[in-house]
């Protein structure tokens, strides 16, 4: 039975809710970027998934793998989690929130260009979905899904897989290995264990569980399944027999250099963590000892796999490493290479032929403006931990980039050579959210633990100085016209909804007027005069999730104009939507949302109308609006979705 769905899938072009009040402005030319998946291989095609997208890089000379493209014509309706390979196919396992999901089927009959060929979701009947993890052998796909169970899938016709086995009493698939007739699957429990399951399938249409383990140690992050052996990797290395499925024993354990991932390459063990990478000789697994520790640039580990090319590392700064083992004791960089667009971009800023993306992990990612191709980063020296290098906001001014570091504050870079730019000089302002500048002056904006706004004069942006600053509640997005900031805040310490601060006196800025229709309002776009504010608002005084029109002309008394409450997602969350952030172009808001990108009409201030839902399978969080008029939506993990207006022309498809 398929999964009921409300929206109307155009699954390579836009989703539409049914029952659109209005016609479109925008069509979707490219998607890239957002979460690792595992990788898989095609002869000397290494694939991996990244948010809804698959990427292909040519591996033919591993010292110099070559980008071919993604699949961002035909996108998967939601952020991917694994791939596998049978035959001439490519099998993507996906998920949209856990409101839908499905496989996304590829023909590799091109295998640099994967064609999507088929899209199977009927695999089971239930309202929420988590398929985590693909695994093939022969002509059957195991698939775990983590709210319903491990299901077999017989792929003999490739396009139109059918069940032929399935059981319920297992729903940890973060990791999944077959070895023979055990297949080895392990995940988080609900109360956080890491557990393992040992499963035999020597009869595909009746696999049944043997045993399972529950993971000791001081910190197990992460479980790495090999031929007989499941081995837990964290603060500790704890290592499981598993040849008897039902009687799963643990063989070894010790104290370790944190790592979060794990390789293993016959009887070596690769544990690879931010101090690089721990050569082990698991020749005996019950005594494995350490060899040495391999300096890699292995920062942020998201995956760690055997491919034919050599072990391969995929990490969360949009780095992919490829190992040397010619010596396996003693492995050697081999190639690396970089993740397009980003594993988790948050913000975007641009100049004339430049995207500036703020990277999660590690500070500024430079892409070609038209094709998105990277170019060139900025790595911040911060501290080794991903809250140190959240970044949460970008404003690009007069050849400068300035980004809002959650963990840090504020940094400047040089942008003169996109393909190296160079830090000029940085602030310090925990929790800094949101950032814009205008020539000497950057305003900034905190939202952790209750809000602050500051100035600052960057006329020597080595020396950032403060000019002035004020209290304000959660400011999670801000706008500056002329003397004015519009901030828009939360509600939770403090007043929420929109702020006008008066920074003409930057030593001394003032709040002149607030709205506080939406108390808890995450952003906001102001028309260039200053006279109108669009908001997008959370949650507003009934409770519903809007977007508001802001009478501004009168910065002591805002006054709104009109709100129109953004739909939910039917059958079971028509009532629950946040909207996130809004770009404005003529007559048209573009509000992010928890379920896409919406078009409302606000020709009309007093009656602002929802038009249509461009659907991107993950909450947007941000949206922006490059110079050429495509709008930007940034989903994090599911990547950014890219839209031009339908009248222009851009390049799309499979671009390389």
């Amino acid at each position: 039975m398929k999964w009921l769905r409300t929206v109307v899938s155009l699954w390579f072009g836009v989703s539409i809710l049914a029952g659109a009040a209005g016609a479109q402005t925008l069509q979707r030319v490219d998607v890239g970027g957002g979460a690792l998946s595992s990788p898989a291989v095609h002869g000397n095609f290494l694939y991996v998934g990244t948010g809804a997208t698959v990427n292909v890089w040519d591996m033919s000379n591993p010292a110099q793998p070559a980008y071919v493209g993604r699949t961002g014509a035909s996108p998967a309706p939601g952020p991917i989690s694994s791939l596998a390979v049978v035959g001439d196919y490519l099998y993507a396992a996906w998920s949209s929130m856990g409101t839908s999901a499905g496989i996304t089927i590829y023909s590799l009959a091109d295998p640099a260009h994967p064609a999507g060929a088929g899209e199977y979701d009927d695999y089971v009947a239930s309202e929420f979905f988590g398929p985590v993890g693909l695994v093939a052998a022969g002509s059957n796909l195991y698939l775990g899904d983590a709210q319903n169970g491990l299901f077999v899938l017989d792929t003999s016709n490739p396009t139109a897989p059918s069940v032929i086995g399935q059981t319920s009493d297992i729903y940890a698939f973060d990791a999944m290995a077959i070895s023979g007739t055990q297949l080895l699957t392990s995940g988080s429990s609900f109360l956080g264990d890491r557990l393992v399951y040992a499963i035999d399938v020597s009869t595909p249409t009746a696999p049944s569980v043997e045993g399972s383990a529950v993971l000791s140690g001081g910190s197990v992050l992460r479980a790495v399944l090999t031929d007989g052996y499941a081995i837990g990797v964290g603060n500790d290395l704890l290592v499981y027999d598993t040849h008897d499925g039902a009687n799963i024993t643990q063989v070894y354990s010790t104290p370790i250099d944190q790592a979060t991932g794990a390789i293993r390459l016959g009887n070596v063990l690769y544990l690879v963590g931010d101090s690089g990478i721990q050569v082990w000789d698991f020749t005996t697994p019950s005594a494995p000892s350490l060899i040495r520790t391999v300096t890699a640039p292995t920062f942020a580990p998201d995956q760690a796999a055997v491919t034919p090319f050599g072990p391969l590392v995929l990490t969360h700064t949009d780095r992919a490493v490829l190992l040397g083992t010619a010596d396996p004791l003693q492995p050697t960089l081999a190639a690396q290479f970089t993740v397009p667009v980003g594993v988790a971009v948050h913000a975007a800023g641009f100049d004339g032929t430049h995207a500036y993306f703020a990277e999660e992990g590690y500070g500024l990612g430079v892409a070609d403006g038209t094709t998105l191709a990277p170019i060139g980063r900025y790595d911040a020296d911060l501290p080794p931990f991903l809250a140190a290098r959240d970044m949460e906001d970008i404003s690009v001014d007069g050849g400068h980039a300035y980004i809002a570091a959650w963990g840090y504050g504020v940094l400047i870079a040089d942008l003169a050579n996109p393909a190296a730019p160079a830090e000029l000089g940085r602030f310090e302002f925990p929790f800094a959210s949101a950032i814009e500048a205008h020539g000497d002056r950057v305003y900034v904006a905190s939202t952790t633990n209750g809000g602050i706004f500051k100035v600052l004069d960057v006329a020597n942006p080595a020396a950032p100085q403060e000019l002035g600053s004020l209290l304000t509640s959660q400011t999670y997005d801000l706008t500056v016209r002329g003397n004015y900031a519009f901030l828009v805040d939360g509600a939770d310490f403090g007043d929420g909804g929109l702020r006008i601060v008066d920074v003409s006196n930057p030593a001394a800025p003032t709040v002149v007027g607030q709205e506080q229709s939406c108390p808890y309002a995450n952003g906001v776009y102001v028309s260039d005069d200053g006279n109108t504010a669009y908001v997008a608002c959370g949650s507003d005084a009934t409770f519903a999730n809007a977007l508001q029109v802001v009478d501004t002309s009168n910065k002591a008394q805002p006054l709104l104009l009109g709100s129109v409450t953004l739909p939910g997602l039917p059958p079971n969350l028509t009532d629950y939507n946040v909207a996130h952030s809004v770009v404005v172009v003529g007559s048209t808001a573009y509000v992010g949302n928890e379920f896409g990108l919406d078009e409302v009409d606000v020709g009309n201030p007093a009656t602002p109308t929802w038009s249509v839902r461009h659907d991107t399978g993950y909450f947007v969080r941000k949206v922006e609006r490059a110079p050429d008029g495509r709008i930007f939506a940034f989903t994090s993990i599911g990547g950014v979705f890219v839209y031009a207006p339908q009248d222009a022309i851009f390049a799309d498809g499979f671009d390389g």
